[in-house]
């Protein structure tokens, strides 16, 4: 038999049996690592995203999964990452001992001057938004560049922050890839980097403008609203109908439980098994057809009025 070693992980044990040609040790595993990317970037640049993680974080073994969002969205990049990604997370418990999950919350203005203030906006840092690691409740890595509703969603649940640093001096329109990916390995503390820097520093959040909105949709039609900076929202109690408005379409909706529960073509307002910060995410529901379509096709971001 080759002297080649080869590891397999044993039934009964979260340690991994190391064999070398017919004698056998057991060995402490090098960490797992799941990362969850949460990005703008998506086509091609999903490749450049892996062949990073697969770099950066060697030797270690990572799995990934990625969640493409529309161009410079941070509204969409926010909420997947605090309800579709941390609430799965958080559906099976807390982390287990050695279980080390990071996520990319990537969405921002482009930077540089290739398309000037006047197309992204007065508010658009030249250089590119700050970029930050946070330590959240539970124990998850996220990382991202602080601007719009990127880490607004996850505010109630930072634990610490961490500014990060490129110091290589290079410009680049993919930091995402090239000083993100990284960073965060450094941040947990699995790789270090000469031109990384992580350094503890306070997270100053944008104010947003209050109101209800489309956060994302599926591909059965349902949108998920969420809202920003409103505490009592005037959602209809269980069984009654409001009219709810998105631009210049209208729908007369019932509030029910589940997203089976409205009869076939009934537009309705209810709760699945998506969660943001652990409470109940509202979807707009048309069974056998689709709520987005009823309104219009809207984007992430438009306005959702609730008509008095």
């Amino acid at each position: 038999m080759s002297s080649k070693e080869f590891f397999c992980y044993s039934q009964n044990s979260n340690r991994r049996l190391g064999v070398t040609g017919r004698h056998a040790h057991w060995r402490t595993p090098v960490p797992i690592v799941q990362l969850y990317l949460v990005t703008d970037c998506g086509g091609s640049d999903r490749g450049r995203y892996d062949i990073a993680v697969n770099r950066c974080f060697h030797p270690h073994h990572v799995s990934t999964g990625f969640f493409e969002t529309q161009s410079m969205n941070t509204l969409h990049a926010g909420f997947v990452t605090a309800a579709h990604v941390l609430s799965t997370i958080d559906h099976f418990g807390s982390l287990r001992k050695g279980e080390l999950i990071g996520v990319l919350d990537n969405a921002a203005p482009r930077h540089g001057s290739e398309n000037g203030r006047k197309l992204r906006g007065n508010a658009r840092h030249l250089a590119g938004e700050e970029i930050y690691a946070l330590l959240l409740d539970n124990g998850v890595w996220v990382i991202g560049p602080n601007t719009g509703f990127n880490f607004y969603f996850l505010s109630p649940r930072i634990k610490q922050s961490f500014l990060v640093t490129d110091t290589s001096g290079m410009s680049t329109p993919f930091r995402s890839m090239e000083v993100m990916i990284p960073a965060l390995a450094e941040a947990m503390g699995l790789r270090t980097f000469p031109n990384i820097q992580v350094e503890p520093k306070p997270l100053v959040l944008e104010e947003p403008e209050p109101g209800l909105y489309v956060a994302d949709w599926d591909n059965h039609g349902n949108l998920y609203i969420v809202a920003i900076g409103q505490d009592n929202v005037p959602f209809p109690s269980l069984g009654k109908h409001r009219v709810f408005r998105i631009g210049d379409n209208i729908a007369r909706l019932r509030h029910v439980n589940g997203i089976f529960a409205g009869e076939t073509g009934e537009p309705t307002l209810t709760t699945g098994s998506l969660k943001l910060n652990h409470k109940p995410v509202h979807y707009l529901v048309v069974v056998g057809s689709s709520a987005r379509a009823l309104f219009g096709n809207p984007n992430v971001g438009a306005r959702v009025i609730i008509e008095e």
